[in-house]
C-alpha cells in the first residue's frame, strides 16, 4: 500500500508548506499529495484555499495577486509560499506528486499540464481533481499525464452524482484511477475497481484518521487499496515496515 502524505506532513508542520514536504520525503512517503490555486496572472500556487486568511493571516486572495506579490507572502511558520513550478524542480527527482487542481477551470489545468506534461519525470506525476473539467483538458492537451477522479460521499446526492458515479467519471476523464473517499470503499467497491483494472488510492480529511488508525489501515490493506492519502504519513510507514515483516515471518513456517 503507497503511502501518500496528504498535503505534506500535515500534522509534523504547516500544510502545503516546504517543511512539510520535506518532512514527508525524510519519513519514508512514496507520494506527496498537494493543492494548487491559480494566481491572477496564470501562476499555480501550492495552498488548499484561494483564501490567504488562515495560514498567512492576511486578507487576501490569491486568484487576485500576481506572483510578484504573492513571492512576498509569508506563511504562518516563516516560510515563502511554495508555487508548482518550484515544487516540481525541487521535489519531483526525489519523489512523487499528486497535484489536486482546485475548482474547475480548465485554465489552472493548463497551467499545470504545461508544467509536467513534458517533463522527463511526468510518470512520477499523477493530477487529480474533483471535477470533470479540468481532468477532461489534461486529457485532451497532456493526454501523457496520469489523471485521477477524486470522489466524496457528497457526490452520492442528486445532481452530483450523474457526472461523478465513479465509472462514468472515469470514462468522461480517459482515467483508471480513482481516490474515494475512504469511508467509500468496501470489499465490493475494491472488487469492482480490480475487476477492471482500476487503481485505488483512499483518502482521509484532514479530520481524519484521529481514532483507530491502524484498525483503518488494516481494513484498507485487506481489501487491497493501492495506496492511502494519510495525515500520518511517518507512522504509516512504520506500520506497515511491522505489517510486512510479520506477514514475511509468517510465510516462513
Amino acid at each position: 500500500m503507497l503511502v501518500i502524505a496528504h498535503r505534506g506532513a500535515n500534522r509534523e508542520a504547516l500544510e502545503n508548506s516546504w517543511s512539510a514536504f520535506e518532512k514527508a520525503i525524510d519519513c519514508g512517503a512514496q507520494r506527496i499529495e498537494l493543492d494548487v490555486q491559480m494566481s491572477r496572472d496564470g501562476h499555480a500556487v501550492v495552498m488548499h484555499d484561494d483564501s490567504l486568511r488562515e495560514f498567512a493571516k492576511i486578507e487576501s486572495h490569491i486568484s487576485q495577486m500576481d506572483r510578484s506579490d504573492l513571492a512576498k507572502v509569508q506563511l504562518m511558520n516563516g516560510e515563502s509560499l511554495p508555487f508548482l513550478d518550484q515544487v516540481v524542480e525541487r521535489l519531483l527527482p526525489r519523489v512523487e506528486l499528486n497535484i489536486e487542481i482546485k475548482g474547475p477551470r480548465p485554465e489552472l489545468a493548463d497551467i499545470v499540464g504545461k508544467l509536467v506534461g513534458q517533463h522527463s519525470l511526468r510518470d512520477k506525476v499523477i493530477v487529480s481533481s474533483f471535477h470533470v473539467e479540468p481532468l477532461v483538458w489534461i486529457q485532451d492537451h497532456f493526454s501523457s499525464l496520469q489523471r485521477a477522479c477524486l470522489l466524496a460521499r457528497d457526490h452520492w446526492n442528486w445532481p452530483q452524482f450523474a457526472s461523478y458515479a465513479p465509472l462514468h467519471f472515469l470514462n468522461l476523464t480517459g482515467s483508471r484511477i480513482l481516490h474515494p473517499e475512504v469511508d467509500m470503499i468496501d470489499e465490493n467497491f475494491m472488487d469492482q475497481a480490480l475487476s477492471r483494472g482500476i487503481q485505488v488510492y483512499g483518502w482521509v480529511s484532514m479530520q481524519g484518521e484521529e481514532q483507530d488508525r491502524e484498525g483503518l489501515w488494516t481494513v484498507l490493506k485487506t481489501f487491497g487499496v493501492h495506496g492511502l492519502c494519510t495525515n500520518y504519513p511517518r507512522q504509516l510507514v512504520r506500520w506497515l515496515a511491522e505489517v510486512n515483516l510479520d506477514e514475511r515471518k509468517f510465510k516462513s513456517y
